[in-house]
């Protein structure tokens, strides 16, 4: 439900500085209008200061109580952007004010702006007490506009855990205030969502319906706050994926976009989409509190040292200074405390790593604490691996534009990705040796050629790219991106290989435990392929005389064989023409073919390509292990990997036993 926080406090600050707002005359309506449009550009300088300009017009007429909403509307832009010291430092000056000016009927908008605080930081359980609060403070009668804000407010943060409750405050808003379509049909599409996930089809359809009415005959009374939520519950109440989806393609924000789509994947069955999108959640929540947690060390410091340059002046301000200077010192203790953690983690891992070691010599159970060692180190890697893959693939499209001011940061996350990588290739490459064939110098060094050259290449461009801060040509630029994502594709697919080689390259069995439609699966593998190799002119051409309705039971390491497999024939491809294809075996089994056209593989080389770490040619920088991991793992599976020989216009692998 966090989600729906930005789309309530949009509703909210509409009842401030929007459509049928509270500003009567020309002048007002001209500076809400400002306000409104600085808001939502984003633009921190235009709204601040059109937020300024209106706060001293209300406070010369000395109309405090539009003064106060007015002030409230900074509180909820900081929450929005995520400047929460910001915001609670505005809060401890609105309430300063209130009580300066005698003004203390007004102290309800202090509750009413901590509640969208502790909201925003998701907390409900607070942000109900202060909205609690707020209502008591309240004049009903004389305030319908700040009831009808409370209760909304209090229904977003009970529809965190307590959607009935949710709903029955909706119930409780000012009927008068309801009258006008802008807060109507904003208060009903809520109605709507919350109904959506109580799965009340009978009230959904019944506010929907008076929404859709109010949208289609009365599109300039309508409020489009929650459109794309409300559309997406609507579709998916209909069972349209389809349209849900679609929907979702149109909402502006990332993080609502992806928690709807992982909404429909879970309702369609549909899990691997789903599992992504869940995976593309964590890593944003993770992106949005490390950059929140920047954001306040950077304002905490900057306070810090604006009080220290006025020790001299009020009491106040040193009070000020010791509570910022707390403030500070947690924080620097909570980053102290990270990094002891980190510290002994990887005394750990590197403790682990020597106890593998001693265990391999001595006994069988080594394989064991290898295998949870490579694990770990897997698990370590994927966010990284995630992190160069998503570069890769929306750097190599053309049309994907990336700001000036944005660059680098967005660079900042690929070099510090890769440096993640780069940190713990040895250890990577090190656990080969406890492995049953282990890996000898010469191995190991042409691993570290085959991940390294692309690693530092990746890691210079990218800095290349941070310290021009954006002053590199256009052209010049979208060059070195295409190198970036190149090179960033290259590292994360390599990395992976050789870490799922170090897990499965000893052939043992793995369990077929997920069964699924063998052109489903294939056709799935292909559509999401393609973004792999969009810079190469190639076509996949997908063939089969196998009917749809044929299942087949495996492991979805099925998907890791075919990859590898796509990557050896697209990479060697002469021609422009691929072709992946099942086939209906006479043995009652089914085969999958992936062939290109080019060069065929000579005899002698027939076998020696499955071989880890070799390369057929001394001017080939590649890691070796592509086909010897297919092979690792088709075997692991009960398949066979083969080459046909009989195929003459290129290269053709066969994976049979399916």
């Amino acid at each position: 439900m966090k989600q729906y926080l930005y789309l309530l406090l949009l509703i909210i600050t509409l009842t401030i500085t929007g459509k049928g707002s509270i500003y009567a005359n020309e002048i007002e309506q001209e500076l809400a209008q400002r306000l409104q449009a600085a808001q939502v550009s984003g633009d921190d300088s235009a709204f601040y200061d059109a937020h300024q300009t209106m706060l001293d017009y209300q406070m010369r007429h000395q109309a405090w109580d539009k003064y106060y909403r007015v002030w409230m509307t900074r509180v909820i832009y900081d929450v929005n952007n995520k400047h929460f010291h910001r915001a609670f430092t505005q809060i401890h000056r609105l309430t300063d004010d209130v009580r300066q000016r005698h003004q203390e009927k007004y102290l309800y908008i202090s509750n009413m702006c901590l509640g969208f605080f502790f909201s925003g930081r998701n907390q409900p359980e607070m942000g109900e007490t202060y909205f609690r609060r707020a209502l008591k403070g309240v004049d009903a009668e004389k305030e319908p506009v700040s009831v009808f804000n409370c209760y909304l407010s209090l229904s977003q943060v009970l529809s965190f855990k307590r959607p009935v409750e949710a709903m029955a405050c909706l119930d409780s808003l000012p009927k008068q205030m309801l009258e006008n379509p802008i807060y109507d049909s904003g208060v009903l599409g809520y109605r709507c969502i919350i109904a959506s996930r109580l799965g009340d089809r009978p009230a959904f359809n019944r506010y929907f319906a008076r929404y859709d009415s109010i949208r289609h005959n009365n599109p300039a009374g309508f409020n489009a706050a929650n459109l794309q939520q409300v559309m997406v519950c609507h579709y998916l109440m209909l069972n349209d994926y389809k349209q849900a989806l679609a929907w979702c393609d149109s909402v502006s924000v990332p993080q609502i976009a992806n928690e709807l789509r992982l909404d429909i994947y879970e309702k369609m069955g549909d899990w691997q989409r789903a599992f992504h999108a869940a995976e593309l959640k964590d890593s944003l929540e993770q992106n949005d509190n490390r950059e929140v947690l920047e954001e306040y060390l950077m304002e905490v410091t900057h306070d810090i040292d604006l009080l220290t340059a006025e020790q001299e002046k009020a009491e106040l301000r040193r009070k000020q200074l010791m509570s910022l200077g707390l403030m500070a010192a947690v924080i620097i203790a909570l980053l102290i405390a990270v990094l002891i953690y980190r510290y002994f983690k990887n005394l750990k891992l590197k403790e682990q790593f020597l106890q593998l070691q001693e265990a391999r010599r001595s006994t069988e159970a080594g394989q064991a604490i290898r295998r949870a060692f490579v694990t770990a180190i897997q698990n370590k890697l994927q966010s990284p691996i995630n992190v160069l893959l998503n570069y890769a693939r929306i750097f190599n499209d053309p049309e994907f534009r990336l700001k000036p001011e944005e660059r680098s940061k967005r660079y900042n996350d690929i070099v510090a990705a890769a440096h993640s990588i780069e940190s713990l290739m040895d250890p990577v490459l090190d656990s080969f040796a406890l492995g049953d064939s282990g890996i000898t110098e010469e191995e190991k060094r042409i691993c570290q050629d085959a991940l390294r050259s692309p690693l530092v290449t990746l890691i210079g461009s990218a800095e290349v790219i941070i310290d021009a801060d954006g002053q590199i040509p256009h052209d010049e630029y979208m060059k070195m991106r295409e190198e970036v994502g190149r090179n960033a594709y290259l590292v994360a697919t390599s990395t992976r290989k050789l870490l799922l080689f170090s897990l499965y390259g000893d052939n043992m069995p793995v369990a077929k435990n997920y069964e699924i439609g063998l052109n489903e699966m294939v056709r799935t593998i292909l559509n999401s392929y393609d973004l792999h190799f969009r810079t190469k002119p190639k076509t996949i051409e997908f063939m089969t005389d196998v009917a749809d309705e044929v299942t087949i039971r495996t492991n979805t390491l099925l998907q890791e064989l075919m990859n590898c497999l796509l990557d050896n024939v697209v990479k060697y491809a002469v021609g422009n023409s691929l072709t992946l294809s099942c086939h209906a075996e006479a043995n009652g089994t089914y085969s999958i073919a992936v062939s290109n056209e080019g060069m065929p593989i000579s005899v002698e080389n027939v076998e020696r390509i499955f071989v880890p770490f070799v390369r057929l040619s001394p001017d080939e920088h590649s890691l070796g292990v592509g086909l010897p991991l297919a092979r690792s793992l088709a075997v692991s599976m009960g398949y066979t990997l083969t080459i046909d020989t009989t195929y003459s216009q290129g290269a053709r692998f066969v994976v049979s036993g399916l």
